[in-house]
């Protein structure tokens, strides 16, 4: 195991700032997930640790030892990639190995015929193929050593490639998007294995993805980037409750917030001609955002002066089994407020009806123009429960 620490880590393609002055503390044997939109600098980030591309500015450390004068292989990480990077002329058993076989056996020994004569050849290859055997009976491909990829399902090729990784017990995992090329139910299935083979390992992983749900499913911990830059590191469920930037809360969580415009007034908000009780430390008149998740709003009028309401339209209805996602019109805003609500709750709504929807305001968000958050102030004045209209 090993601690991971990224300093000031800066990287320029041409004109293009892909890396911004990066700072990361990894824990030793924590698994931590870079997640952003394609282009924000996660794999590029990823391949300077692992010593395949160079920063401009900055320092790698592992173990608080700077490694950027290393070459990969003395890094001490292992990589998975998402194309899985297996030799198809090699059997499942022969990829495994390779890692070990280079490292230990020399070049008359690894020759595919004489190298078996050359002194000490045996004893190491058994040696290889007992390590090689474990790990794959750990990964559930004892029956697969003999094939080759092309006769590998795309999960079993993915585990072939994490099981080419752990037999060199590696300081750093290091996975580039290795779920991107599976189907969804697979994705399922072998986002759980990932996890339990962190447990069963606890070795540091740090694990590159685009998709928010690996992130929050996985992860002790996670960073989100834009931009080249790292905008909030956090818990997933922190991340999620108390994000502190609006892009932030726009990119974890589906359906994404819901965003409003709002103003600043003296007894709290005023969000499309309805004051609601959420007092912030901004000067009355200015402009805001202010966010709710679909969740958290439910179908009715306000009953408590804690309470934040809205009226709209119903305008589309999507029905998902376990839950209805309702979309609702309101007046002077861009974009529809979508609600998380129960389907016997939704059942009999119509398009084009006229709804209630409210939420408590320990529930409110609210981000200044800039995107940054802004933090409640005291308690806002109680006013009675019901709608106040401008």
């Amino acid at each position: 195991m090993a601690s991971l620490s990224l300093r000031h880590i800066s990287k320029r393609y041409g004109a293009t700032q892909v890396l911004d002055g990066i700072d990361l503390d990894i824990r030793d044997g924590e698994f931590l997930t870079l997640v952003g939109p394609s282009g924000c600098g996660k794999s590029t980030l990823l391949r300077i640790i692992a010593g395949l591309d160079h920063a401009d500015a900055g320092e790698v450390c592992i173990d608080g030892l700077a490694v950027d004068a290393l070459a990969p292989k003395a890094r001490d990480v292992a990589m998975v990639f998402q194309s899985y990077a297996l030799y198809p002329y090699m059997s499942v058993a022969q990829n495994m190995a390779l890692p070990l076989s280079m490292r230990r056996l020399s070049a008359w020994q690894r020759l595919p015929v004489l190298g078996r004569w050359v002194s000490g050849s045996a004893s190491a290859r058994r040696q290889i193929d007992a390590e090689v055997a474990e790990v794959a009976g750990a990964l559930g491909l004892s029956g697969l050593l003999a094939r080759r990829p092309a006769q590998l399902s795309g999960g079993q090729r993915q585990r072939v490639a994490l099981g080419r990784a752990m037999v060199r017990h590696p300081k750093v995992f290091l996975m580039d998007e290795p779920l991107s090329n599976l189907d969804a139910k697979l994705r399922v299935e072998t986002r759980a294995e990932i996890a339990d083979l962190h447990r069963r390992l606890a070795t540091t992983f740090v694990y590159v993805t685009h998709d928010q749900v690996e992130a929050m499913t996985m992860s002790d911990r996670v960073a989100l980037m834009m931009d080249g830059r790292l905008l909030q590191l956090a818990p997933p469920q922190e991340i999620y409750d108390d994000p502190l930037d609006l892009r932030v809360a726009e990119f974890i969580g589906t359906p994404r917030i819901n965003t409003l415009a709002a103003v600043v007034m003296a007894r709290g908000l005023r969000v499309a001609g309805i004051d609601w009780p959420v007092s912030v430390g901004a000067q009355s008149g200015e402009g805001c955002t202010a966010a709710v998740r679909a969740e958290h709003w439910r179908l009715g009028p306000v009953s408590s002066p804690d309470d934040c309401g809205l009226r709209g339209r119903v305008r589309h209805l999507e029905a998902l089994g376990g839950e209805t996602l309702v979309h609702v019109d309101i007046a002077d805003q861009a974009r529809p407020v979508v609600a998380r609500v129960e389907p016997q709750r939704a059942r009999g709504l119509t398009i084009g009806e006229s709804i209630d929807l409210c939420a408590s305001a320990s529930f409110v968000l609210v981000f200044d123009l800039a995107g940054r958050r802004v933090r409640p102030s005291t308690a806002a004045p109680r006013a009675q429960a019901g709608f106040a209209h401008a």
